[in-house]
């Protein structure tokens, strides 16, 4: 993959990160926490609703896309057609049966309304996630990130309409602008894709071609769901356990470190085929290696970052927000421990073991209740995101040991102590940290930039000397 093409593929995550980054304090000002809570609740429900109807078959669709040169319509239909058609059945008998069912089951509050809205957004979700893998398997790369960019795009322009006050300040109406931006991106992704939509509608259905799908796919699904289980009691258990004001700081904070996630999308799109061709060609352990160790001390450099520079956030965000800065620290080591983990855990994958990840996941939510249960009541989403953190500091270190044991064992003297250090100090200014005691810690994150530095100092000098030769 070419710089250019690169680049095509992070316009839309770094973009869609930008959008998001600008349109939550806008919405944090027009809309209440409690509804800024709801809001992150329909997201993670719709996610799960992906897992469970996806069935698995868009991880088919990506692994035989290339043994289907000619045929692409057979696999898009085999693929796209099951995930689809059940969630048409699924969402029309609870509409008809059930209308107030998922309100009540995602925010505690039965409302047929806002159960359409919740539904329509997991329909949106769904049909985008098929449509935007035909773009991304086609190598259509602008088209793939406009796909990701716009509905942030569509969000972001409503949410600085609401500064006019012409839109009422409620959940139905926030849940209606995130429904209505996923929904209105359709329209151009069926566009896009419609000599493939129609080459599948053609195509002659086929049990058997379903069936190695299937096969292939719902493994992959039931680790996914065990995955959701584990990132996303954080929320669940803060919504039970906790204030709904306390769900809309964590959803703020959230949404301020999925930024960090922007790097988890770059890095994943080109991380996994180099390694698998190095491994094709008898190596790259050394590469690996090296790779880990500047990531790692990217993590350290970011996390630092945003420890010195959360209380901007007071700047930027409503006064019912004020301890948004504090959730963040700990809030953004989340995608960037998931980003380390990639690289880390990559053996793993080389060695065709992924169905041992999902005992790795269902281990780390094992330590995580117990720590969401201890430090949610007393803190609230100050203790949902030091947990949290401390959960995925877990699950990165158990895939990492995984992998070496599986594959080649990376160093792992400084991996270690400089996540754990990271994330103590991150766990201790998210439970502890206040104004008056922010120089200390800004002394804490500055140190950690430092070691950073010095963890990198010889790829710093050669990057030095490169320069000084130009």
């Amino acid at each position: 993959m070419n710089f250019k093409t690169l680049l095509a593929y992070a316009a839309g995550p770094v973009g869609g990160a930008a959008a998001s980054f600008a349109a939550l304090p806008l919405l944090s000002r027009h809309f209440s926490s409690a509804d800024m809570g709801r809001l992150l609740l329909m997201q993670t429900a719709a996610a799960l609703a992906l897992i469970v109807l996806g069935l698995g078959l868009d991880q088919s669709y990506i692994r035989e896309f290339h043994h289907y040169r000619g045929r692409e319509g057979v696999l898009l239909k085999h693929t796209a057609a099951p995930p689809l058609l059940l969630a048409a059945a699924a969402f029309a008998a609870l509409m008809c049966f059930a209308p107030e069912r998922p309100s009540e089951t995602v925010f505690s509050l039965a409302d047929a309304r806002l159960s359409l809205l919740c539904l329509l957004f997991a329909a949106a979700l769904l049909l985008t996630r098929c449509l935007s893998l035909v773009l991304r398997m086609n190598g259509r790369a602008w088209a793939f990130s406009l796909s990701q960019l716009l509905p942030k795009l569509l969000v972001l322009a409503a949410a600085a309409f609401c500064l006019t006050g012409w839109l009422p300040a409620d959940t139905f109406t926030l849940l209606t602008v995130f429904a209505a931006a996923q929904a209105a991106a359709l329209p151009l992704l069926l566009w896009q894709t419609r000599r493939d939509c129609a080459a599948a509608w053609r195509a002659r259905w086929s049990a058997a071609e379903l069936r190695p799908a299937l096969a292939y796919g719902l493994p992959l699904a039931a680790g996914a769901l065990v995955y959701w289980a584990f990132s996303s009691a954080d929320r669940w258990l803060l919504r039970d356990l906790a204030a709904p004001e306390e769900l809309g700081v964590y959803a703020l904070a959230a949404g301020f470190a999925a930024a960090a996630g922007m790097l988890q999308n770059v890095f994943a799109t080109v991380w996994a085929p180099t390694v698998f061709k190095w491994a094709a060609d008898g190596g790259g352990a050394d590469k690996v290696a090296r790779a880990a160790a500047l990531l790692c001390a990217a993590v350290l450099a970011l996390s630092c970052l945003a420890g010195l520079l959360s209380p901007l956030a007071d700047l930027i965000l409503p006064p019912q927000y004020a301890a948004v800065r504090f959730v963040l620290v700990s809030s953004v080591l989340v995608p960037l421990l998931y980003t380390l983990t990639e690289a880390t855990g990559i053996g793993i994958n080389v060695r065709r073991k992924s169905g041992l990840v999902p005992s790795v996941s269902l281990a780390a939510l094992a330590a995580a209740l117990p720590l969401l249960y201890a430090l949610i009541p007393p803190y609230g989403a100050r203790g949902a995101a030091a947990a949290a953190a401390a959960a995925f500091w877990i699950f990165c270190v158990l895939k990492s040991e995984l992998s070496a044991r599986l594959w080649q064992p990376l160093p792992r003297r400084t991996f270690y102590p400089a996540t754990l250090a990271t994330l103590a100090a991150a766990v201790s200014h998210t439970l502890f940290g206040n104004a008056q005691n922010y120089p200390l810690f800004a002394v804490l994150w500055t140190a950690g930039l430092l070691w950073a530095a010095w963890l990198v100092r010889d790829d710093l000098g050669r990057l030095k000397a490169r320069f000084g030769r130009r």
